[in-house]
């Protein structure tokens, strides 16, 4: 009997060759499938940023990415956390810059890729920025990242040739003297930045953060080419449109992953994990925000308020935007801050192999511990949005499967 079943259908251990007919879908299960292909996914757009399709600022964009000089000690730029290798992500729980042997900055979440950020509004796992290009800007300052100030960011594309030569081919020409910045500053920093910092002439603060901001609009406008790549997953739903034979793309354990994360009976995937970066972008209270001990961390409702008062947000003075086209803020909820606490943004699960560990906090080293959190919700004592669902040990397998199967990283049935 065995050897009448069709060759692709052979069993080698536990695994089943590719190509034996899996179950047909129902119509819902294509068209909830198909909306997650990455074909779908439209254009970058971002009225606040005027260059993010230049090509000159995408490059000169990834120049800076790159460019360790723009840290305060010369040794840190965004790629030492984004790194490309590991999905512009660094593999850590929670990122750790060091600016000399002796000091280390831990932060205290997780970094979440870029890839693909240029499609989400709020950025940060707290959303505290509502653009690509102002998000850009903080860690060039901050602290546990590269500890710069803008004051000697200016200075240095005043002085540096190749850098103040791109900067107003795509700007125009600098209104500044380095002469008129001798002083290291910033409202951000230590109150001695501080101080020198406000005692600038209001046109001369306003001037430097002119050209601070462009230098954000420059390093969003490379990430803004940073598209998630074709993968299996969607050569799945190619065939599954063209109406080939879709089954024999993913492997038997694979497709029925995929047949379980859109099936709202059995599990809430669907929900906040939608579209073709398979996240709403949207922010959720899933229980694993933390109101006591050493790190506190309130999650969206503090992201809210700093977002509202960003001088670099879609409403300041150093956005492209028009006032009625940052429909974000001016229809962001502000009366019922409350229910955004212990919120965080919903991760894309493109490439998601290569982002380990997850969550805000990288408390989970593997997707089973991630499924496993929504199976049996910790009891922490918080409410959550979380409706638990039972899987046995073989479904979180193959949701497992279905999960690699949205990286490249990942390439053959088994």
């Amino acid at each position: 009997m065995l050897f009448r079943l069709p060759l692709a259908c052979l069993f080698i251990g536990v695994a089943v060759i590719a190509g034996c007919q899996q179950p047909d879908l129902s119509d819902k299960e294509k068209k909830r499938l198909l909306s997650l292909g990455i074909d779908a996914l439209p254009p970058a757009t971002d009225p606040s940023n005027r260059y993010a399709s230049d090509p000159q600022a995408q490059r000169f964009g990834e120049q800076l990415f790159f460019a360790s000089e723009l840290s305060v000690s010369g040794t840190v730029s965004c790629a030492t956390c984004h790194i490309p290798e590991q999905g512009f992500t660094d593999g850590l729980a929670r990122a750790e810059v060091k600016h000399n042997k002796d000091t280390e900055h831990p932060a205290l979440r997780n970094t979440p890729t870029v890839v693909g950020s240029a499609w989400s509004t709020w950025q940060y796992w707290d959303g505290r920025r509502d653009s690509l290009w102002s998000q850009a800007l903080t860690p060039l300052e901050a602290p546990q990242e590269m500890a710069n100030n803008r004051v000697a960011l200016v200075r240095q594309i005043l002085t540096t040739e190749s850098y103040r030569t791109q900067y107003e081919q795509i700007y125009g020409p600098l209104n500044i003297t380095a002469a008129e910045l001798t002083t290291d500053a910033t409202p951000m920093g230590s109150p001695a930045a501080k101080r020198a910092w406000y005692a600038l002439p209001k046109p001369l603060q306003t001037e430097i953060n002119t050209v601070f901001a462009n230098l954000g609009k420059a390093i969003a406008a490379y990430q803004t080419t940073l598209k998630p790549p074709v993968t299996r997953f969607d050569q799945f739903l190619q065939a599954l449109k063209r109406g080939d034979n879709y089954q024999s793309v993913l492997s038997q354990q694979e497709y029925t992953g995929a047949r379980l994360f859109v099936n709202d009976k059995k599990t809430q995937c669907l929900e906040c994990h939608n579209g073709p970066l398979l996240s709403n972008n949207d922010f959720h209270n899933i229980g694993s925000a933390t109101f006591t001990g050493d790190n506190i961390d309130f999650g969206r409702v503090l992201g809210v308020q700093s977002a509202m008062i960003d001088e670099f947000n879609c409403h300041g003075r150093y956005s492209d935007a028009n006032s009625d086209q940052c429909l974000h803020l001016n229809f962001m909820n502000r009366a019922d801050l409350i229910h955004t606490q212990g919120g965080y943004k919903t991760p894309t699960l493109r490439n998601v192999t290569a982002t380990a560990p997850y969550f805000h906090d990288g408390r989970f080293a593997t997707l089973e511990g991630v499924i496993q959190h929504y199976i049996t919700v910790p009891d922490t004592g918080q409410q959550s949005e979380i409706r638990t669902f039972p899987l046995t040990d073989k479904e979180i397998r193959a949701l497992v499967a279905f999960l690699n199967t949205l990286s490249t990283t990942n390439t053959a049935p088994q």
